[in-house]
């Protein structure tokens, strides 16, 4: 039973002809000699327990499988969404702040700018 609001990622399971793809792909490799033994063990063990197709192409050195996340379009929409908020509420308040300045001051508060006060110079202001 899922809560309201949660979002529910569709995780693609790696297919069995993946991994003995992987399988075959990491014995030719020890054939080869290009990986030692305990590597080989080590990787077609993991390869054999992955259950994405991302952790297959970690398990098995990227002979096999996908190097993309399968969960990226959720990653982005997340991150988009948050940057979304973040410059609305940037946005309000900047809003805000303009309208309560121009709120709270009254308009005879401060003199017209294009009128100046001089201060003599043997005088000290104040």
């Amino acid at each position: 039973m899922l809560e309201a609001g949660l979002m529910v990622t569709k995780t693609v399971l790696v297919d069995k002809s993946d991994i003995h793809k992987a399988v075959e792909a990491l014995e030719a490799d020890f054939g080869r000699g290009t990986i030692t033994e305990a590597e080989a063990r080590k990787r077609v063990s993991d390869s054999k327990r992955a259950v994405t197709s991302r952790e297959l192409w970690k398990a098995s050195g990227g002979r096999a499988g996908s190097p993309k996340r399968g969960d990226w379009q959720d990653i982005r929409r997340t991150v988009f969404g948050i940057t979304f908020l973040i410059g609305l509420a940037a946005a309000a308040v900047w809003v805000v702040t303009i309208y309560t300045g121009r709120g709270s001051v009254a308009p005879d508060e401060y003199p017209d700018p294009s009128t100046s006060v001089s201060v003599p110079a043997d005088e000290p202001p104040g």
